[in-house]
């Protein structure tokens, strides 16, 4: 059987953020010092970034991406926190 990984970041650090940044794209690349470009981020989180965005909980955004890879056949495997760094590891058979 083998298997192919997806590795997620999630930003658990929220001591020098405020609620309006969560929300744009561009601010959290670059808080991210560029490892993780806008593009991608929108992509990944569209809830999150949507222009009309609600004030929809963490929990909620985070169970509609769950969802939406659950969908792709991504499975949560794992979770990993190295300091202030919480990765997601999810798996899925490659056929």
């Amino acid at each position: 059987m083998k298997w192919e990984y997806h590795v997620v970041h999630l930003n658990v650090d929220d001591s020098s953020s405020k609620p309006e940044e969560a929300s744009d794209p561009e601010a959290a690349s670059e808080k991210l010092k560029g490892s993780l470009s806008a593009d991608f981020l929108k992509d990944q989180f569209p809830e999150q970034y949507q222009e009309n965005e609600g004030s929809e909980h963490p929990a909620i955004q985070l169970s509609k991406f769950l969802n939406k890879k659950g969908l792709e056949r991504w499975e949560l495997f794992e979770t990993i926190k190295i300091g202030k760094m919480l990765f997601l590891i999810m798996k899925r058979q490659v056929d």
